[in-house]
């Protein structure tokens, strides 16, 4: 058909995110789950920038339309350039590239909100995962495959690319470095840990300034870059005595931290009123 689709990382995360919840649910690595896919289409370019989930009746193998279409509704008043574009859902045993009865019809079903609406499936097995690495598949290679239907009616596999939007990239890169280098670490510790990184980034360019000018051969001076180096040097906050500047750091730093014993001190007090409220309230239960 000649469409160019744009998978966005959030999309792909939600999935995954949806069917380990279900799956720890239902307590099976069978589980299956179903949902909608949202984003914008510009003539055939369409970007798929994010889905949410919704029921299935496994008994009578059908979506719940009226929940789906209430949650559709209040997706496109937030995100009034957002559009209903496909469904996904995952698989374990089958392969991804191939379609299922069931799928099949829970694609009509969905085919009230499109015409021809987009169908993502994910193959979400660990075996088959190994066995793509085995065949030499990189480990970057995802089971996932998106369908729509031709002239003719049938599913047909479409080609996509994974590409995040600048916002998401920040989001992810933030987030990596959340769960590498600050898993276990409290608030106050990241925004020191930031800070720090800015005093380094901040150090690291005062030093390149002070290496480029001693390098610099006997020339005439040129005034406008002189001013410009002052005005650089004027930004740098004045630390004339050292001792000055470490007793109003320790007092800045010991603020900090009675700020955050206040804060844990008041959470306990407000737990025991609300212990005490109970108790008092059980009691006279107890009495009438």
């Amino acid at each position: 058909s000649g469409i160019t689709i744009t998978l966005s990382p959030l999309v792909i995360m939600n999935i995954t995110d949806h069917y380990t919840r279900m799956r720890y649910i239902k307590e099976s690595l069978e589980a299956k789950v179903f949902g909608v896919l949202l984003g914008k289409q510009e003539g055939k370019n369409i970007r798929v920038l994010h889905s949410f989930e919704t029921k299935f009746d496994e008994e009578q193998m059908a979506i719940d339309k009226p929940y789906t279409n209430r949650r559709l509704t209040s997706y496109t008043k937030l995100f009034d350039d957002f559009e209903f574009l496909g469904w996904y859902t995952t698989c374990t045993s089958e392969s991804e590239e191939d379609s299922s009865e069931l799928e099949q019809s829970v694609y009509k079903q969905f085919e009230v909100f499109r015409e021809n609406p987009l169908f993502l499936k994910m193959n979400v097995s660990l075996e088959r995962r190994l066995e793509e690495e085995k065949k030499g598949h990189s480990k970057k290679d995802m089971s996932l495959s998106i369908f729509e239907k031709n002239d003719t009616k049938k599913l047909v596999k479409c080609d996509y690319m994974v590409e995040p939007t600048e916002t998401e990239r920040i989001a992810l890169d933030d987030a990596k470095k959340d769960i590498s280098s600050a898993k276990d670490k409290s608030q106050l510790s990241v925004n020191l840990t930031t800070t720090l990184n800015s005093i380094k980034l901040l150090r690291k360019s005062v030093m390149s300034l002070i290496q480029m000018i001693q390098n610099m051969p006997e020339i005439k001076k040129n005034h406008e870059i002189m001013r410009q180096i002052t005005s650089i040097c004027n930004r740098l906050p004045l630390v004339s005595d050292k001792n000055e500047y470490s007793g109003e750091l320790f007092t800045e730093y010991s603020d900090i931290l009675l700020i955050n014993q206040l804060g844990v001190l008041n959470k306990a007090v407000e737990q025991v009123q609300e212990f005490n409220g109970h108790k008092t309230l059980k009691s006279i239960e107890e009495i009438f």
